[in-house]
């Protein structure tokens, strides 16, 4: 009796662990799940996602758990020039290693390649730009960081591009080691404060490679600006 128990306990132990640590859900299209949105619905906070490589065109991606998103050799996750690509409403996120390609266009609405809305905690890592209109978009968030992205941009006016990225609202930020071209501002603040802003690249943006607009205690330092509108505002 005194065995079985402890083999119930050993058990029981076991299967707390795991779901400490989080399982990990594969997408790929040799795989069980062949959509992002798939493995979203069956993951629970603190899970993993890995996404193998290919082309991946699923609308608006909207996420709302605390998971990480994790690419295997740059999956693309094409806007088909209609949709915003990621929305992030949660705490908590991982987002690295995707390509994010062709976000739709609006006059009205900011649509974003990634966009964080009203959370916490969030860090998106070692990805790639192509072709958004505003490429990372931060949303009345904080302490969150972009870290070591790409992003490229091609419009000749600057009515037909968004930043590269962009925060509205945010404090305790850190945009560190980004390369941003191409975009209307590089990085751009707007009622931003206490956030850190530094060894990014930002050259031939339309306007400012970093612009300040109501934002206050913030710092940047290290940062190279190229050939853009002017510097910094």
């Amino acid at each position: 009796m005194k065995k079985i128990q402890l083999v119930i306990c050993l058990g029981i132990i076991f299967l707390l662990a795991v779901d400490a640590i989080g399982k990990t859900i594969r997408v790929g299209s040799s795989g069980l799940l062949t959509r992002i949105t798939q493995a979203i619905s069956h993951a629970n906070p603190g899970d993993t996602i890995l996404v193998d490589a290919g082309v991946y065109r699923e609308g608006n991606i909207y996420l709302q758990k605390s998971i990480t998103l994790i690419g295997n050799n740059y999956p693309v996750l094409d806007g088909e020039n209609k949709y915003e690509i990621l929305t992030i409403h949660a705490d908590k996120v991982v987002v690295q290693g995707f390509k994010f390609v062709n976000s739709g266009v609006a006059s009205i609405k900011d649509l974003a390649a990634v966009k964080i809305i009203d959370s916490s905690g969030v860090s998106i890592l070692d990805n790639k730009f192509e072709n958004n209109f505003f490429g990372i978009y931060l949303s009345n968030s904080s302490d969150c960081e972009v870290h070591n992205n790409e992003l490229r941009a091609v419009a000749m006016e600057e009515h037909q591009i968004g930043n590269g990225i962009h925060m509205w609202k945010c404090h305790d930020i850190r945009i560190d080691q980004n390369k941003i071209k191409g975009h209307r501002d590089g990085i751009y603040f707007e009622f931003v404060t206490h956030s850190l802003i530094t060894g990014n690249y930002s050259e031939g943006n339309k306007r400012y490679g970093l612009h300040f607009m109501f934002s206050h205690n913030n710092e940047y330092r290290d940062n190279t600006f190229i050939d853009n509108g002017a510097g910094v505002a």
